[in-house]
């Protein structure tokens, strides 16, 4: 995960990925192609990779990083909470509870 967000922060820009790039996003997609690009690529041709030296690799990766739209990934900031009304009370009409309503009008429905 730190060598995308870090392939895409050299070919972007650090304040653009960290800015308007989500993790979150980010991780599922890589979960998601990274199953299917198991179960559809033999490990035989994995093998390319791991012969390569580090500065090949991440040309390879700064290649990648440019194709990346980032318009996928971007994040979806929640808006600060809106603050409740107060309630407010009648002074001459106290609350009551539900329960007790309901027992004076069974005891009320009870006496003939």
């Amino acid at each position: 995960m730190s060598t995308v967000q870090a392939a895409l922060r050299s070919v972007h820009g650090t304040e653009k990925i960290e800015a308007e790039i989500s993790s979150y996003y980010l991780a599922d997609e890589i979960k998601g192609t990274y199953r299917g690009m198991m179960i559809v690529i033999p490990p035989v041709e994995w093998c390319v990779l791991q012969n390569m030296t580090f500065r090949e690799l991440s040309q390879i990766l700064k290649h990648l990083a440019v194709l990346v739209k980032l318009r996928a990934f971007r994040r979806h900031p929640r808006d600060p909470k809106k603050a409740q009304p107060k309630r407010t009370y009648l002074k001459n009409k106290p609350h009551v509870s539900t329960a007790k309503i309901l027992n004076q009008k069974k005891l009320q429905n009870n006496t003939p």
